[in-house]
């Protein structure tokens, strides 16, 4: 008999172990969910604030807001232009369509490996509420379009607004500061896929077909110059804290 109690105190024992040792392994492994509020910038595309959660699973979710400064577009255009990427006519025009434009992201993605930051992610970009008053000959001499005749040279200005639609990739690393805090920075890029812009004139025309038809055609051709040129390497920065 006491020789059976002993072995049953031993077998205990042993489960007991054997438990804590599980439990201790299983610890550092265990992820719930996590809600980071982040001030971030997105260079060249955006200064503003993010929100991302990341599930059990290590599934990502991440949307952010912010706008798009002058200095930004002026840097990226000045690099290009030096590099002949495209010529300052193009540049003009990018940096007076997007200049000061709200900017919305929105990504999913996935953090691989469990102890480290590591993530990818890819989603959608919105450039939106762009635009800036332009004097007719400016605007004309910008897309290389003849601006209509027989109006009132005085006061011919034209208000134009620029939608962009683009894809984002990126690959970052995320680190725990200690007492919930965080920093973030990632290596991405931005593809615009489709561009909508309007141009408003900003008086009442003599001729409003003719108007009409040189706002049309200035539409068209801001379209193609974002679509052809707005596609952009993206360097984010991020300080947070998790809940």
């Amino acid at each position: 008999m006491k020789t059976r109690n002993t072995v049953s105190a031993l077998l205990l024992l042993a489960g007991l172990v054997t438990g804590a040792q599980a439990r201790a392994e299983d610890a550092p492994g265990r992820h719930g969910w996590d809600l980071t509020v982040e001030a971030n910038t997105d260079f060249p595309l955006s200064v503003g604030g993010r929100l991302g959660v990341e599930s059990p699973w290590r599934l990502r979710l991440s949307t952010s807001l912010g706008y798009l400064p002058a200095a930004y577009v002026g840097l990226v255009n000045d690099v290009a232009v030096g590099l002949d990427a495209y010529g300052r006519n193009e540049a003009d025009l990018i940096e007076n369509a997007l200049r000061n434009s709200l900017v919305w992201r929105t990504h999913v993605g996935w953090r691989p490996f469990a102890g480290a930051g590591l993530y990818v992610e890819g989603g959608y970009g919105l450039v939106a509420l762009g635009g800036e008053v332009s004097a007719e000959d400016v605007l004309a001499s910008l897309i290389g379009i003849e601006p209509p005749e027989g109006e009132e040279a005085l006061n011919r200005e034209y208000r134009v607004r620029s939608v962009l639609h683009m894809l984002d990739v990126e690959v970052g690393w995320r680190w725990g500061l200690g007492a919930g805090w965080t920093a973030r920075t990632a290596l991405g890029a931005a593809f615009t896929l489709d561009s909508n812009t309007r141009v408003e004139p900003r008086f009442q025309p003599s001729q409003p077909l003719l108007v009409n038809i040189f706002s049309r055609l200035a539409e068209g051709e801001l379209d193609r110059t974002f679509e052809r040129y707005v596609h952009l390497p993206v360097l984010s920065f991020s300080i947070g804290y998790a809940f």
